[in-house]
């Protein structure tokens, strides 16, 4: 027994490790997507784009990465999820330190795209690892995942920001884009020991078994309700519609320097980093189907709240806090109910249909937001997604939630997975 200590100790520590570089990719992931947004002004001015251009570039980037997401259930068949996610993460650091090189707009489209390659498998792969590292606790740790997603995307742009102060735009992309290099050749370190690549899959461009679990998914109508919930809600994927159009919107409709605009921003973030984990938390002991319809009819009444304030109030203050906890959550809870509704052996095509299906529409709102918003204006724009909750609460009523697995969700520890 006592040799078995050394061992079970070397287990933890790389628990621990894989966990925190899984964690620490998504941060950097969304802190290179939200810091660009700070950056464009001065882009726009040296390179001679305008808004239009803005929004092809979001649209361009989460596009590329939803259809890639589609894939990665036939990929973990073939390849370790650690080495996919390294792989990942050094290919959208590349792309970030090239945007830095960046002589005019249509190499920035070029470098955005390649971004959106290197991006892909941070959702599918990384929320796959932890689902399987952790059973009981599922919720959680996905939360702490999507936190460390919205904390890059609370830091990025006072960072850059920061920045700005002592250097150019290039050479912030080359400061952020080094950083998830080494994460990534980091990952490449670790050999995922829940899924290594089929001897099938080895032998084959794509496995049988890979077929096959996509063909289990699709006829499961759980997973697709749970994939339409995400699809359904306009924001709360960490990316499109907050990041593109709110600092904006403080700017030009409520008047307000950009520094205070940074710092509004800021509170919808800071009700991002709560949010998961308090609706993690709850969905871990009760109902997670319960707790995703409170969530999402928070989310249409604060969207809606936010459509209609017109100054910088209290009320708006208090807005932004309440709608980052509530529109953040979405994402953390499907991923925990996905999980309960798929088997271990079928959880990477499940994902990945997931956020292929859910991430599709993501360019669609942002372009449809920007849309509205160029002939109504942000009122009826946010009222209009607003709506889109309202249709994922409809969506649900589809679910046949699975039985709660009551043991697994008490005394819980991250640091003990099932």
């Amino acid at each position: 027994m006592q040799e078995e200590k050394p061992a079970s100790k070397d287990r933890s520590l790389e628990r621990k490790a894989v966990f925190g570089i899984v964690c620490g990719t998504h941060l950097l992931n969304h802190f290179q997507s939200s810091m660009i947004g700070v950056l464009y002004p001065f882009m726009m001015k040296e390179l001679g784009f305008g808004y239009v251009e803005i929004g092809i570039l979001t649209a361009a980037y989460n596009m590329v990465g939803s259809l890639l997401q589609a894939l990665y259930g036939f990929i973990a068949a073939r390849v370790r999820r650690a080495v996919v996610l390294g792989l990942g993460n050094i290919a959208l650091g590349l792309s970030v330190v090239a945007t830095g090189f960046a002589p005019s707009y249509q190499f920035v489209l070029g470098t955005r795209l390649f971004g959106g390659v290197g991006s892909s498998p941070q959702h599918p792969v990384g929320s796959t690892i932890l689902a399987s590292y952790y059973g009981g606790s599922r919720g959680q740790a996905l939360a702490v995942h999507s936190i460390a997603g919205n904390l890059g995307t609370l830091l990025a742009p006072i960072f850059a920001g920061f920045l700005l102060v002592y250097m150019g735009w290039r050479a912030i992309f080359y400061v952020v884009g080094i950083p998830s290099m080494i994460l990534g050749a980091a990952c490449l370190l670790f050999r995922d020991q829940l899924r290594p690549a089929s001897a099938r899959g080895k032998k084959s461009g794509i496995s049988y078994e890979g077929w096959q679990a996509y063909k289990k998914c699709l006829q499961n109508r759980n997973i697709l309700v749970v994939s339409l919930v995400l699809m359904a809600g306009a924001a709360g994927r960490g990316q499109g519609v907050n990041v593109t159009y709110l600092i904006p919107h403080f700017i030009n409709d409520l008047h307000v320097e950009a520094s205070h605009a940074a710092l509004l921003f800021t509170l919808l973030q800071m009700g991002g980093l709560a949010g998961p984990v308090l609706w993690g938390w709850i969905s871990d002991r009760f109902s997670r189907a319960r707790t995703l319809h409170v969530s999402l009819f928070l989310s249409a009444v604060t969207t809606f709240w936010l459509a209609w304030q017109s100054t910088v109030s209290a009320g708006l203050l208090a807005n932004l806090v309440l709608y980052g906890t509530v529109v953040t959550s979405r994402q953390t809870l499907t991923q925990a109910l996905l999980s309960d509704v798929s088997d271990e052996k079928s959880l990477d095509a499940a994902f990945s249909l997931y956020y292929f299906i859910g991430f599709l529409s993501a360019p669609v709102w942002t372009l449809l937001t920007g849309w509205i918003m160029e002939r109504s204006g942000f009122h009826y724009a946010f009222s209009v997604i607003s709506g889109s909750y309202l249709l994922g609460m409809a969506v649900l009523l589809f679910l046949r939630e699975p039985a709660k697995h009551t043991e697994a969700s008490k005394g819980v520890d991250l640091e003990d997975p099932q």
